[in-house]
């Protein structure tokens, strides 16, 4: 069983005692945000109901366990407990009512995650073309213009269709350039 007070300003109170311990969960709601933060205060089996009151500082929960009064100070969104009863001679009781399950009893279940489906094997990847640029994948290959390079088990090989010593067109093939006799690589 657990009890609720609404604070005003969208914030509700939420206390529920749990074997020895006193559950506070603060709560609020404002337009596009909601806040929650819970303690647990070890403060024994409760022989009484809660008693929420205002004050100037805040609000001040009474706790009535079998190891006597305990006192928790709820400011904002924070809360702690008090070691010496505060005086509430002029503090307003606010009404609890009972609830039947605390805030996170009350959330729905996630559902469990579908499994990932089986990746598809990629398909083979087509030339990239822009101008006179070509490139291809596996074994990695390149061409601009008159020059190509290509990488993969072998080193790099850069190769162009001109002779770079004369400057006199050769064939793929060459391995001397038929103009000057350059060796071409």
């Amino acid at each position: 069983m657990a009890y609720l007070c609404n604070l005003g300003n969208g914030q509700q109170v939420f206390v529920y005692n749990q074997d020895n311990q006193t559950i506070v969960t603060l709560s609020g709601t404002r337009p596009g945000q909601q806040q929650q933060s819970s303690n647990g205060f070890s403060t024994g089996k409760w022989t009484a109901l809660p008693i929420l009151y205002r004050n100037d500082g805040g609000f001040i929960l009474r706790i009535e366990s079998d190891r006597g009064p305990h006192y928790v100070q709820l400011q904002g969104t924070s809360m702690s407990a008090i070691g010496t009863p505060p005086n509430l001679e002029t503090a307003e009781v606010l009404p609890m009512q009972t609830v039947e399950n605390s805030p996170g009893e009350t959330m729905e279940p996630m559902k469990p995650m579908k499994p990932m489906e089986p990746l598809k094997p990629m398909e083979p990847l087509k030339p990239m073309k822009m101008g006179d640029m070509e490139m291809r994948m596996n074994p990695m290959e390149m061409r601009m213009g008159n020059m190509s390079m290509s990488m993969g088990e072998n080193p790099p090989s850069y190769r162009q269709n001109f002779c770079p010593q004369c400057g006199a067109p050769v064939k793929e093939n060459d391995r001397f350039c038929a103009n000057c006799g350059h060796g071409l690589s």
